[in-house]
C-alpha cells in the first residue's frame, strides 16, 4: 500500500505564483511531505489559474481543478472554520477542503491549514490501495 498526497491551496486573487510555491514547500517540508510526489490541488472556477498552473509548473507537480460540489462533500472534515470563506464557498476552510477532495475518499488531513498573507496551505493523506 502507498500513499498519496494531495496539497490544496486557497488564494485571493491576484496572489503571486511564487508566493504559492514558497508557501507549498515550506509547508510540505514542516509536515515531511516530498512535495514533489504530491499533486496540487485549486478551486476549479478560481480566477486565477494560470498563476496556479504556473506554479504547478515551477514545482514540477501535477495540478488538479476540483469542482466546488466536491469540497462540499469533505466540509465536515475539515479542521479550520474560517468565517470569511463560510460565507464565499460554504466550507470551513477552502485549502483542507481542496486536499481532502483531490486525495480521495478516506483521506485526512497532516494538520490544519497553514495561512501566508494571500494563500491558505493544506495537505492530506490518501491511500492508493
Amino acid at each position: 500500500m502507498s500513499a498519496r498526497y494531495c496539497i490544496g491551496v486557497g488564494a485571493r486573487k491576484g496572489f503571486d505564483a511564487q508566493e504559492l510555491v514558497t508557501l507549498v514547500r515550506a509547508t510540505a517540508a514542516r509536515l515531511g511531505v516530498d512535495w514533489r510526489e504530491a499533486t496540487l490541488a485549486a478551486l476549479e472556477t478560481h480566477e486565477d489559474k494560470e498563476s496556479f498552473a504556473r506554479a504547478a509548473k515551477l514545482l514540477h507537480m501535477h495540478i488538479a481543478f476540483v469542482p466546488l460540489a466536491a469540497l462540499q462533500r469533505r466540509n465536515a472534515d475539515v479542521l479550520t472554520r474560517s468565517e470569511r470563506v463560510m460565507a464565499t464557498f460554504g466550507l470551513g476552510s477552502l485549502a483542507e477542503a481542496l486536499a481532502l477532495a483531490a486525495a480521495g475518499d478516506g483521506s485526512r488531513l497532516l494538520a490544519p491549514r497553514v495561512a501566508a498573507k494571500n494563500l491558505t496551505c493544506a495537505i492530506a493523506k490518501g491511500d492508493l490501495s
